[in-house]
């Protein structure tokens, strides 16, 4: 059973709020009275309890470990993409669209395969504003996160409100759900899946150690994406991967000595 309930301090507009917010994520509100998290979980042998406040919504794993959304990295990049100074992702669509578009057309859609906490699509919806950008995301508490961060959050910047905003996210995973779209129904079609030699451990992925999804990249997923892709596939991963090994891109962008970079992949050249 999947739990959504309160701070204990709530008043009954937020009471209320959760009920509402909790149908709409398929959850079961639990009123949460005096109880501390420790004892909710004892109470209800759950995976993780959400838990909705005036803050926000954040996500309790029951190793004293929480979650809530946050910008992580995307604010960093944006920064550097104010600054003139680029980004390797951005160069990777932009790649992609001027071999589609020599003009720059910005209108096109992004499809984000492995959303997770959503700095690679908010960078993407920030640098092309006209973009129409979708994701997936496989885990259900990483879901939750993302997904109301994304609806709710409000940076001082409204330009970067903006850029959550228009990103929709759904719950599943990409072998699922890729599959069952129409040929040519994507613009481009992104990978970030796990890397298969870790980078040490980043400091907002360590509350969900053991609650990620590892998805991985075989043939039949290679070739429904570029089925799918009506421009081409991104792929991000580390230089010497076994994906880039089978899979050589047609173009690898990011630094000489980057420890990842991103793969693309020309519909146009297949």
């Amino acid at each position: 059973m999947n739990i959504l309930t309160t701070a204990q301090k709530s008043n009954e507009a937020i009471q209320e709020e959760a009920k509402v917010l909790a149908s709409s994520m398929h959850m079961t509100y639990i009123k949460r009275g005096k109880l501390s998290i420790p004892a909710l979980f004892d109470a209800h042998l759950c995976d993780y309890i959400a838990v909705f406040s005036g803050n926000g919504l954040t996500i309790y794993f029951p190793n004293n470990q929480q979650h809530s959304f946050h910008l992580s990295m995307a604010h960093l990049r944006i920064l550097r993409l104010q600054r003139g100074e680029g980004d390797h992702l951005i160069n990777a669509v932009q790649t992609i669209l001027n071999a589609n578009h020599p003009l720059g057309k910005e209108e096109f859609s992004f499809f984000d395969c492995t959303i997770g906490l959503g700095s690679d699509s908010i960078v993407v919806s920030y640098a092309f504003p006209q973009a129409k950008i979708k994701g997936l995301e496989g885990s259900l508490p990483i879901w939750l996160a993302t997904s109301y961060g994304l609806a709710h959050y409000s940076h001082n910047v409204k330009s970067v409100t903006d850029a959550l905003r228009r990103i929709e996210v759904s719950y599943d995973t990409f072998e699922n759900y890729v599959p069952n779209l129409p040929d040519e129904s994507v613009d481009i079609i992104y990978f970030d899946p796990m890397f298969e030699v870790p980078v040490e451990d980043s400091p907002q992925f360590k509350p969900l150690r053991g609650h990620t999804v590892e998805s991985h990249i075989d043939d039949k997923i290679m070739e429904e994406a570029m089925r799918v892709a009506s421009y081409g596939v991104i792929i991000k991963e580390r230089p010497f991967s076994s994906v880039f090994q089978k899979y050589p891109p047609h173009k690898w962008v990011g630094g000489k000595y980057s420890r990842i970079g991103y793969g693309v992949y020309m519909k146009e050249l297949l």
